[in-house]
């Protein structure tokens, strides 16, 4: 049950949170990981590529705990389950609670992790309508990948090209 008076904006503030603080565990323990296993050779590139996409997620969720300062918003308590992610938050003083089930959880978590290490191309889109990440170009999508197809030429304006 959410406060009567939380916006959906809030909301989303409140669900990236829970994202991102579970993205950066995530990110710290794959690269202590790393760095404790036996060495591989480009154990320090992977390290580096996940010590660069934590720093992403950090100054996002820096911005969001400002945000949170100024609409009076804090986290009261989060239980990650088997069925999901729990959490008990005030927003200007009105207790909520918020569940997100574990599949969608895991879902954008992984395409926000994709994000945050230059691996998507998609923007993510938050519950609000805004995008949280700029979108990147894949290689795969570039003219001259794959397919050589002749263009077409370009008809003149008079002949209703732009219509």
């Amino acid at each position: 049950m959410t406060a009567a008076q939380t916006t959906r904006d809030e909301l989303s503030l409140i669900k990236s949170y829970l994202l991102l603080t579970h993205i950066l565990k995530v990110f710290d323990n794959d690269a202590k990981k790393l760095e404790s296993d036996a060495p591989m050779q480009a154990s320090p590139l992977y390290t580096e590529m996940i010590r660069s996409a934590s720093k992403c997620a950090a100054v996002l969720l820096s911005g969001i705990r400002r945000e949170f300062k100024k609409r009076h918003i804090r986290i009261c308590e989060i239980k990650h389950t088997d069925g999901g992610v729990d959490a008990d938050y005030l927003c200007r003083g009105l207790h909520g609670a918020m569940h997100i089930d574990r599949e969608p959880f895991r879902k954008e978590a992984d395409l926000r992790m994709r994000a945050y290490m230059g691996l998507e191309s998609a923007p993510i889109v938050t519950d609000s309508g805004r995008h949280s990440a700029a979108p990147t170009r894949g290689y795969a999508h570039s003219a001259g990948a794959g397919t050589h197809a002749a263009k077409k030429p370009a008809r003149p304006y008079s002949a209703g090209a732009y219509a």
